[in-house]
Formats: C-alpha cells, sequence, structure tokens
C-alpha cells in the first residue's frame, strides 16, 4: 500500500465530511462519535464520493475549474438524490416554498450545490494539495477498490432517501405544512396524493444538469494560464477577492429576496469571480504556493468563522470548542506554523 497516498486519501475524506458538515453545524462536531447514523451514513458518503473525485481528478489531471463543475455534481447528488433537500415541500433555508418549481426548490438547489462545490470539494482539495501534495499523477482505486466504494455508495442511495421518505411523511413538521395555506394553495395535488414523493420533472431536471456538467468537464480545454504581458501581483489581491466572493455567496442567504434575482445572482456569482482570479493569475509573474496557500486560509477562515457565529448563536459551548481547535489546526498545516502540532515540526 502507498501509505503517503492513503494518507492524502483519508486527509481529502476526513476534511471533505467535517468541515463541510461540522463548520456548517448541519452535524455538530460531537455528532460524529455519539450517533452511528453520522458515521456509517454522512461521513461515509461524503469520504466515498470524494474518493472518487480524487481518483478522477488524478486519473485525468483535471484542474481546478473542472473540479468545481464536479463539486457542483456532487451537490446536486447529495441533496437532491440522498438527502432529497432540493425536493422535500417546504424544505429552504431561503422560506417555505420560497422558489418552488415542478417539484424542485430552485434558488436552495443552486445555492446548496454552489456551497458543496466551494467548500466541500474545492477547499478540501486546495488544503490537501497545500499539506499532502499528489505525488504523481494516475489512478487512486483499482477497479476491484472500485466494487466496494460504488456498493456502499449505491446501498446509501438506496437507503437514505427512503428513510428520508418515510420521515417527513410521518413528522408533525410535514403535518403542520399542511395547514399553512401558500404551502396548501402551491401544492394542492400533493396534499391530495397524501404522501409525499419527488416529482418526475424534478428528478428529470436534476439529471439534465449533472449530464450538462458531466459534458462541460469532458470538453472544456485544458487551462492555459499563459499570457505575454506579466506583472506582480500581491497575496492581498487573491485574499481580498476571495473574502468578497464569499461574503456576496451569503447575503441571498441571509436576507431575502426575490426568487428571480436569487437564481441570476447564484448563476452569475461564480463564474464572474472564476474569471477575476483566473485573469489575475494569468497575468500574475510570481503565481506560488504562498498564494494558494493564502486564498485556502481566506476560503477556510471565513467559513470557519461563520461556523463560530451559529455555534455562538445556538449556544452549543462544546461545539464552539471543538470547530475553534479543529479550524486551528487546519490553519496550522496549512502554514506549516505549529502550536498544537509540534510532534509534526520536524517532518
Amino acid at each position: 500500500m502507498d501509505r503517503r497516498k492513503w494518507t492524502r486519501n483519508i486527509t481529502i475524506m476526513v476534511l471533505g465530511a467535517f468541515n463541510a458538515e461540522s463548520f456548517s453545524s448541519a452535524t455538530p462536531p460531537y455528532k460524529w462519535v455519539l450517533d452511528p447514523w453520522s458515521i456509517f451514513v454522512t461521513f461515509m458518503f461524503y469520504g466515498l464520493s470524494l474518493l472518487v473525485i480524487e481518483d478522477l481528478v488524478s486519473r485525468y489531471s483535471w484542474d481546478y475549474r473542472k473540479l468545481f463543475l464536479i463539486g457542483l455534481i456532487y451537490g446536486i447528488l447529495e441533496e437532491g438524490f440522498l438527502a432529497l433537500t432540493n425536493v422535500l415541500p417546504g424544505y429552504s433555508q431561503f422560506a417555505v416554498g420560497y422558489g418552488r418549481y415542478l417539484g424542485l426548490n430552485v434558488p436552495w438547489t443552486i445555492f446548496i450545490s454552489e456551497f458543496h462545490a466551494i467548500y466541500t470539494v474545492v477547499l478540501t482539495f486546495m488544503i490537501a494539495d497545500i499539506i499532502i501534495p499528489r505525488e504523481r499523477a494516475g489512478p487512486v482505486l483499482s477497479k476491484w477498490q472500485y466494487v466496494p466504494v460504488l456498493g456502499y455508495l449505491a446501498f446509501l442511495y438506496l437507503f437514505v432517501p427512503t428513510s428520508v421518505l418515510e420521515m417527513v411523511n410521518t413528522s408533525s413538521h410535514f403535518a403542520m405544512l399542511l395547514f399553512q395555506t401558500e404551502f396548501f394553495l402551491n401544492n394542492f395535488f400533493l396534499i391530495n396524493a397524501v404522501r409525499f414523493y419527488p416529482t418526475w420533472e424534478s428528478i428529470v431536471i436534476q439529471l439534465v444538469a449533472i449530464i450538462v456538467l458531466s459534458i462541460l468537464v469532458i470538453r472544456l480545454p485544458k487551462l492555459d494560464l499563459n499570457r505575454s504581458e506579466k506583472e506582480f501581483v500581491s497575496r492581498k489581491s487573491y485574499v481580498l477577492l476571495i473574502l468578497l466572493f464569499e461574503l456576496m455567496f451569503w447575503i441571498p442567504y441571509i436576507i431575502h429576496v426575490p426568487e428571480i434575482i436569487a437564481v441570476i445572482y447564484y448563476l452569475l456569482l461564480p463564474v464572474a469571480f472564476l474569471k477575476l482570479i483566473l485573469s489575475k493569475i494569468r497575468k500574475d509573474s510570481s503565481f506560488n504556493k504562498e498564494k494558494m496557500v493564502a486564498m485556502a486560509l481566506a476560503l477556510l477562515l471565513f467559513f470557519g468563522g461563520v461556523g463560530i457565529l451559529v455555534y455562538t448563536a445556538r449556544g452549543d459551548i462544546l461545539g464552539l470548542v471543538i470547530i475553534i481547535v479543529a479550524l486551528w489546526i487546519e490553519v496550522e498545516l496549512i502554514t506549516r506554523k505549529y502550536f498544537l502540532l509540534r510532534i509534526f515540526k520536524k517532518r
């Protein structure tokens, strides 16, 4: 067994699951120990999915643009076909029934897919590429290793949605939604059907989106960072761009805006900032690992800061302490300036 390769693989699996779930407070950090569901379902889905992504990226030498697109696919698969948050009636962090068309929570679907692309996938790989760089391109999983990995994921795709639907259809939350006027008017036929199931239209829309994104991943030309005129671009410029993007990314999530504006906003925002960042890199005469570290830190610290605010607002002191320590450790690993992790200093 290639020890370094599997150290990187496990790092990707742990970082992707912990950061996306615990910093967002979706899974408080102590639940990873106390709740078997969190380990055998949540962690394994994140971990195995990211392991497959690592294999594809390494096997085909895909760049970060393609990694972002793969992250969007991952987001649709998790929220649309596993957790079903994209299709559940009344499920939206924006508002009940907000932007719901053909059985799909449209603004939420776009937002959460981009969330996973940014924080679950891109940030995870940035940190892994900094602390444990991939030594060589090529397959990470053999065809025999793919068997248990895909088998476990297939089991989750069959088991979890069934559990979610059963929970939704028998919950007092769903029963109360039936008495909300807006929900009733928007979902008359759904209510008369008694039990909720995802609409075929919502399934088709998400499958089409996955196919389109997959074609883009395959057909997107190799990233060309060459430019005749070069100039110095400071780390501060990259950090400011990342922080501005993150701040703007969360605005419609925090304040209620018209649904069509939210949709257009989230479709244009990542494209615009990706072009801005790439234009900076193309003209930068000294783009190096230190600037990538700065961007990764900006992403991580902003997201970790959001988590700290959430745990503080909830009064979850244990969760707050754990994520602060975890965030500190990740910063030490990225910067290689050790305090808690002095044992690794000589390595």
